[in-house]
């Protein structure tokens, strides 16, 4: 069957179903009982069931974004002790000893284009269901417009994040044939069209919604104006790693600032008229922690022992109001997982729990290189970011940490002995956007223009308030350069964000903001190919801790630039072998022209 069909196999919540029928007509065969598409854009009504099935197909492709997103990373090490609930652990041990392979199905992008085809038939039938709708108000239908072309970009940056050379279209896919001539666009090209059509719709979305569900889990102002300020970072860092002009790279930093702020102010304004409304809210006490920021405050620590202690876990305010309970006062964007809606997250614990079947081992090696190590016991995110497994007798044998923010920690007796369990939780929301993300961000950028001072107050203001009888972070005035405030940082979002999909996208921006290197690019030969960045990144990060043998290896299958990116599926090449090519470093791979190969999942 062709490629890409992904795209357009896009039932719209039962109300136009595909056909059962041949390859070539599989996509314009339609049920005689069903209502076709050309009759189905009547009311707010049909346009709200897309809206909202756009979301729950996001919710699908989790397992891809956090395996683009994170695996190969620094934050972890291979769960050493092999289960056979573990299918496929020998795959994802390749992937983090930098062995990528093109024929493994997680990196099929189709179900991640399928969700931004929904958007592109909200935005398509909007104003014709305005038209004929008299109860959809124009407000309403900008607001929608605003949020579907926010989540379009969301779900494009994420390509052009994991395999930056990617197909880009706005139009509806309906079928092969539209497909037949959807190119490659280059990384940069696509950055900087998401950029222009998101600021164009900024502010023009929705500041809150009805339900507290909706309010965190649908696109707002908030995550908008985050969205954007997370886009022009990487902007920034992609023409610093390209020689651009020092002004442009500032202009750059100075957007992420700018639109940081809007972030932090609309979700200040957000959780006021949470407050104001109807909601019978408890609201956690808060302390601004000196970040130099308005609008900043953070949920604040309290009563809290200075001991490395599992029991501690459940006494932490900022924990159980962002990961146990969700939707929390710092919450911008989170993917909403219920029992009521048959939507179910086990893909955490799959990858971070801990159990005979999860994959991944936090690194506590790298966790304590980057907050220092006489510092481990004193801050309270090692309790739920790298705990050790103690107190449970049947599991004294795994001795490595395990991320458990996706778990409930649990305490009993056995013989006299305080037992500590962690019960899988089944429907964990998965956060996209929290406010410590969007400060990082702005600290990245204040480090890239130079105030360096407002770098470390916002690194120190987080450190703090995770921190245990400690009254300053771990910044000091020697963190007078840009580069000591870029690292600084990324050591802090490693700590902040383990187990959230985040890591190896910042080792990636790490890395093509050094640039450099001494050989053209291989696709953009004005430019030259960043190996410098890849060195730099392997020898400062991934060789840190259980990584350090590696790091040889890791320079050699990296190499440059083109290294730090996915490869494309094979069967994509298959289907599109003269508009898509594979990613250089990956052409050697299996699977290209070989019919044969299988993919392990």
């Amino acid at each position: 069957m062709k490629r890409f069909k992904y795209l357009s196999n896009i039932a719209l919540l039962g109300l136009m179903a595909l056909g059962a029928a041949s390859c070539d007509d599989f996509l314009t065969l339609y049920p005689q009982d069903r209502v076709v598409e050309e009759n189905f854009w009547e009311d707010k009504n049909d346009l709200e069931s897309v809206r909202y099935g756009a979301y729950k197909q996001m919710a699908s492709t989790l397992n891809n974004l956090i395996i683009w997103g994170d695996i190969r990373s620094d934050a972890y090490s291979i769960n050493p002790v092999y289960e056979s609930a573990q299918g496929s652990y020998y795959t994802y041990k390749k992937i983090v000893e930098g062995q990528l392979d093109s024929t493994l199905t997680f990196y099929d992008w189709g179900s991640v284009y399928t969700t931004i085809n929904y958007c592109n038939k909200v935005i398509s039938h909007g104003e014709e269901v305005l038209q004929r709708d008299p109860q959809f108000t124009r407000t309403e239908w900008e607001q929608m417009k605003a949020e579907m072309t926010a989540l379009r970009a969301l779900n494009y940056f994420y390509l052009l994040r994991a395999f930056k050379d990617i197909p880009y279209s706005n139009t509806v896919i309906n079928s092969d044939e539209d497909v037949r001539a959807f190119a490659a666009t280059p990384q940069m090209a696509v950055l900087d069209t998401l950029i222009q059509d998101v600021r164009q719709v900024a502010g023009k979305g929705r500041n809150r919604n009805a339900q507290l569900i909706d309010t965190r889990g649908l696109m707002t102002n908030t995550s908008i104006y985050a969205l954007l300020a997370e886009m022009y970072l990487w902007r920034s860092a992609l023409r610093e790693g390209r020689g651009f002009s020092e002004d442009s790279v500032k202009m750059d930093a100075d957007s992420v600032i700018y639109f940081g702020q809007k972030s932090l102010d609309f979700l200040a304004m957000q959780n006021q008229q949470l407050t104001n409304s109807s909601f019978d809210r408890s609201r956690n006490n808060t302390d601004d922690y000196d970040s130099g920021l308005t609008n900043a405050p953070l949920i604040k620590n309290e009563d809290m022992e200075n001991s490395y202690n599992a029991q501690q876990m459940v006494n932490v305010p900022s924990y159980n109001a962002i990961f146990a309970n969700g939707n929390s006062d710092e919450s911008i964007f989170e993917l909403q997982f219920s029992a009521a809606d048959s939507r179910s997250n086990d893909i955490v614990n799959h990858f971070w729990g801990h159990s005979s079947g999860t994959h991944f081992a936090s690194n506590e090696a790298a966790m304590s290189n980057a907050i220092g190590s006489k510092l481990v016991e004193n801050d309270c995110r090692m309790w739920y970011s790298c705990m050790k497994y103690t107190g449970d007798m049947e599991r004294e044998k795994l001795e490595e940490g395990y991320c458990l923010k996706w778990t409930q920690c649990l305490f009993g007796f056995n013989g006299g002995r305080l037992v500590t369990n962690f019960q899988t939780e089944t429907y964990n929301n998965w956060i996209f956007y929290r406010q410590t993300d969007v400060m990082l961000m702005m600290a990245e950028a204040f480090a890239v223009i130079g105030e360096f001072k407002k770098c470390r107050d916002i690194v120190d203001a987080i450190q703090k308030r995770n921190m245990l009888d400690q009254e300053t972070g771990l910044s000091t005035p020697s963190d007078k350069t840009k580069q000591a405030c870029i690292e600084l940082v990324m050591k802090e979002r490693l700590i902040e964000f383990v187990g959230e999909g985040k890591r190896w996208f910042d080792l990636v921006r790490y890395a093509e903001r050094i640039g450099g290197g001494h050989n053209p690019d291989p696709r953009e030969p004005q430019y030259t190919d960043g190996a410098d960045g890849v060195t730099q990144m392997v020898d400062n990060y991934l060789a840190k801790g259980n990584y350090s043998k590696l790091a040889p290896n890791l320079k050699n299958y990296i190499k440059n630039r083109y290294g730090l990116y996915c490869p494309i599926y094979y069967k994509e090449l298959r289907a599109n072998k003269y508009l898509i090519r594979q990613n250089p470093v990956w052409d050697r791979q299996k699977g290209i022209g070989t019919e044969e190969t299988t993919a392990e999942e």
